[in-house]
């Protein structure tokens, strides 16, 4: 995993037409709508889930939301994942770390991260790193409790956001209903 500059991503924002939107002091990736494009919403339990127009909203068990999002990187066969704070980063260190003390991977990504803790520069994974990325989603559920806390997952491969919210929330948008089919079940629209 390294962070890189958010100049760095530009082309994969533009190419799949997804721009950051302030909401406070939230930073949040939204995909401009298209007729093609897909809204699902993964909710835990009674999370409050906002605004549901145009979306599909499925109900889960909490302890499946981790993995629903790890089916989703491996179904996809994503090759990198950018992963970006809704807030700074220091609101993700802080929630996860009791949880990712023992994690020696998170440790090396925590060490690094002195400079990017009051900003929101994307944290590349790759493969190797979906472990890691794995431990950070499943931390970030158990652990944190607002959407300060949150991530936006990106990827350069395919034309989706994810947002990760701890109140046991993911919010899914996928550019093209093929791309829905692909992972309809394991969110749980088969």
């Amino acid at each position: 995993m390294e962070f890189v500059e958010d100049s760095e991503i530009a082309d994969v924002l533009k190419d799949f037409r997804i721009e950051p939107v302030a909401d406070g002091d939230l930073m949040r990736m939204r995909m401009v709508e298209t007729d093609a494009a897909v809204r699902l919403v993964v909710r835990a339990g009674d999370a409050e889930i906002g605004d549901v127009e145009g979306m599909t909203v499925i109900d889960s068990p909490p302890e499946r939301l981790p993995d629903i999002l790890e089916g989703v990187l491996h179904r996809l066969h994503l090759e990198q994942v950018l992963i970006i704070p809704l807030a700074k980063w220091r609101d993700v260190f802080d929630a996860v770390a009791f949880s990712l003390a023992d994690n020696e991977d998170w440790q090396e990504v925590d060490a690094a991260a002195t400079v990017e803790l009051n900003r929101r520069d994307p944290l590349l994974c790759r493969p190797a790193d979906f472990a890691t990325l794995q431990a950070l989603l499943e931390a970030l559920l158990a652990d944190a409790e607002t959407l300060e806390h949150g991530v936006t997952l990106i990827t350069p491969d395919r034309p989706l956001v994810v947002e990760v919210d701890p109140s046991g929330v993911l919010r899914l948008t996928l550019a093209t209903q093929v791309l829905a089919d692909e992972v309809a079940d394991l969110v749980g629209i088969a």
